[in-house]
C-alpha cells in the first residue's frame, strides 16, 4: 500500500521538478519558444523575447556559484553504486536564481531550432486537431518548460544547475538530484550527445523512444536510491505536503501533456521490463543499442524478444506536382504513441489502441502553398492488412467524432473515402498493409496529389 502511494506521489513530484526541456514529439522538439514569461534578470529590463532575439548568453557559473557538500557527494556515490557504473569526473553543481535558470533553458531551446519550425509545428498540430486554432504553441511550451524548475543536467557544460533558495523538501530535493546525477552518469559512460543516443538523422519518434529509455533509467535509479538511502515514510509525508504546482501541465492540450509524461511513465515501465527479463545490465546494453520507436517502448517484446525496428515509408515529392509556390515546411514521423494520442482524446483508449496497434512506420509531411493553402500527407505501413483496415475504419470514426454533423461524405468505397468538413477535405485509402491520409483545404490540390500514389484508389 505504502509503496504504491510512494511511487504515485514521487512520480508526480519528480516529473514536475525534473522534467524540463523534454517536449520532444513527432512535431515538437525543443524549439524557438518565445512566450509571455518575463523573468526579472539583473541584466537590463528587457523582456524574455528581446533577450532571446538578441541571443544574449548567460554564463551560469558567473551568475551563480559552484557549491560543494558532503550531501551532494553522497548522492553521486550512491547513484554510481546503484547503477554499477563509474563516475570518473565528479559532477559540478552550480546554484543560481530561478530566473537565470529559466532564461538559460529557453535560450538553449532557441539555439536548437527556428521560429519557422515552431510555426510549422503549430500548423501541423492544428490540422490534426491536436491543438485548437486559438492555442499558441509557443506560449504553451514556454509555460510547460518553466512551471516548476528544481534543477537539470546540462550535456554541454556537464554541470547540474540547482535553483537557489528553492526547495520542494529536503528529501524530495535529494531524490531529484539522484535523477539528474543519473543523467550525468549516463553521459560519462555512454555519451548522450553522440550516436546511437543522439543523431541528426533521427526523426521525432526515434528521439522520443531513446529519451524514454534515458528517462526510464533515471526514474528507476531514483526509486532505487530512495529505497536504499531515504526514509520512505518521511518522503511520502514530504510529497503529500509539497506545494509543487501542476496547473499548467494539467491544463495543457491532451496531446502535449501526455507526450510530456510518456518518457517518464512508460520509459520507467520499459526499463523495468528490461531488468525483469535480463537483469540490470540490460539497461547498459540498451543504451549502447537503443529502441528506435515508441512502439518498442509501448510493447517491449518488439525490442526485447524480436527486434521490430520501424520501416521507412517513402512518399513522392509533391512540390513539382503542386506548383512552384508549394514547399514542405514540416516532415517527420507519426509514431505509435502519436497515433494513439491522436485517437484517444476523441474515441477513448480502447479505440486508440485498436487504431494504433500494428504500427510499422510512417512519414508525415505538411506542404504550404500560397496564403493559407496546405496539403497534409500522412502515409503509414502496418504489420498486416488487418492492422491497416483497423486504422482505415478508425480514422473515419475519428473524423465523425471530431466534426459531428458538419462532416459531409463525398465518396466512400471499401478501400477509400473522401469527406469534407469546415472547408477542408479528408481522404483515406488502404492498399494491402499500407494506408494513406491526405488533407487539404483545396480539393483539386488533394486530387492532383492523389494521382502520385497510383496504388491507392482515387475518388473522382
Amino acid at each position: 500500500m505504502k509503496k504504491g502511494l510512494f511511487l504515485l506521489l514521487l512520480t508526480a513530484s519528480i516529473i514536475l521538478l525534473a522534467a524540463v526541456g523534454i517536449v520532444t514529439k513527432f512535431v515538437i522538439r525543443p524549439d524557438r519558444i518565445i512566450g509571455e514569461y518575463e523573468p526579472a534578470l539583473s541584466l537590463k529590463t528587457f523582456t524574455l523575447q528581446e533577450l532571446l532575439l538578441m541571443d544574449i548568453e548567460v554564463d551560469i557559473e558567473t551568475c551563480g556559484k559552484v557549491i560543494e557538500s558532503d550531501r551532494l557527494s553522497n548522492v553521486e556515490e550512491g547513484v554510481s553504486l546503484i547503477r554499477s557504473l563509474p563516475m570518473p569526473d565528479p559532477v559540478k553543481f552550480v546554484e543560481c536564481s530561478e530566473d537565470v535558470l529559466k532564461y538559460q533553458l529557453l535560450a538553449e531551446s532557441l539555439d536548437e531550432s527556428s521560429g519557422e519550425e515552431l510555426e510549422a509545428d503549430q500548423k501541423l498540430l492544428e490540422a490534426l486537431g491536436l491543438i485548437d486554432d486559438g492555442d499558441n504553441l509557443g506560449d504553451i511550451l514556454t509555460k510547460l518548460l518553466t512551471e516548476q524548475i528544481a534543477g537539470f543536467y546540462d550535456t554541454e557544460t556537464k554541470d547540474i544547475t540547482i535553483v537557489e533558495g528553492k526547495s520542494a523538501g529536503e528529501l524530495l530535493d535529494e531524490v531529484t538530484l539522484a535523477h539528474e546525477v543519473t543523467h550525468a552518469l549516463q553521459d560519462q559512460n555512454f555519451n548522450l550527445e553522440k550516436p546511437p543516443l543522439d543523431d541528426e538523422a533521427y526523426n521525432g519518434d526515434n528521439s522520443l523512444a531513446i529519451e524514454s529509455l534515458i528517462e526510464g533509467d533515471a526514474m528507476y535509479t531514483m526509486y532505487k536510491y530512495a529505497e536504499e538511502y531515504i526514509d520512505l515514510d518521511q518522503l511520502i509525508e514530504e510529497s503529500e505536503e509539497s506545494e509543487t504546482s501542476s496547473d499548467v501541465l494539467e491544463s495543457a492540450p491532451f496531446y502535449l501533456r501526455e507526450s510530456l509524461l510518456f518518457p517518464y511513465e512508460q520509459g520507467l515501465d520499459f526499463v523495468k521490463e528490461l531488468i525483469a527479463r535480463h537483469g540490470e545490465a540490460a539497461v547498459d546494453t540498451a543504451l549502447r543499442d537503443p529502441p528506435l520507436s515508441t512502439e518498442q517502448i509501448i510493447h517491449p517484446d518488439k525490442y526485447i524478444v524480436e527486434r521490430d525496428n520501424p520501416k521507412e515509408v517513402a512518399v513522392p515529392d509533391l512540390a513539382v506536382t503542386l506548383g512552384d509556390s508549394w514547399e514542405v515546411i514540416n516532415s517527420d514521423c507519426m509514431g505509435e504513441l502519436d497515433v494513439r494520442l491522436w485517437f484517444e482524446e476523441d474515441l477513448g483508449l480502447l479505440a486508440s489502441k485498436e487504431a494504433s496497434n500494428g504500427w510499422g512506420g510512417n512519414t508525415i509531411e505538411y506542404y504550404q502553398g500560397k496564403g493559407d493553402d496546405f496539403l497534409l500527407v500522412n502515409a503509414f505501413t502496418w504489420d498486416s492488412e488487418k492492422d491497416a483496415s483497423e486504422f482505415f475504419s478508425g480514422y473515419r470514426e475519428l473524423l465523425e467524432s471530431r466534426f459531428g454533423k458538419d462532416l459531409k461524405k463525398i465518396s466512400d468505397t471499401d478501400s477509400a473515402y473522401l469527406y469534407k468538413a469546415e472547408s477542408q477535405y479528408f481522404y483515406c485509402g488502404i492498399s494491402g498493409n499500407n494506408s494513406l491520409c491526405l488533407q487539404s483545404n483545396d480539393k483539386s490540390c488533394l486530387q492532383k496529389s492523389l494521382k502520385e500514389f497510383p496504388e491507392y484508389q482515387t475518388t473522382e
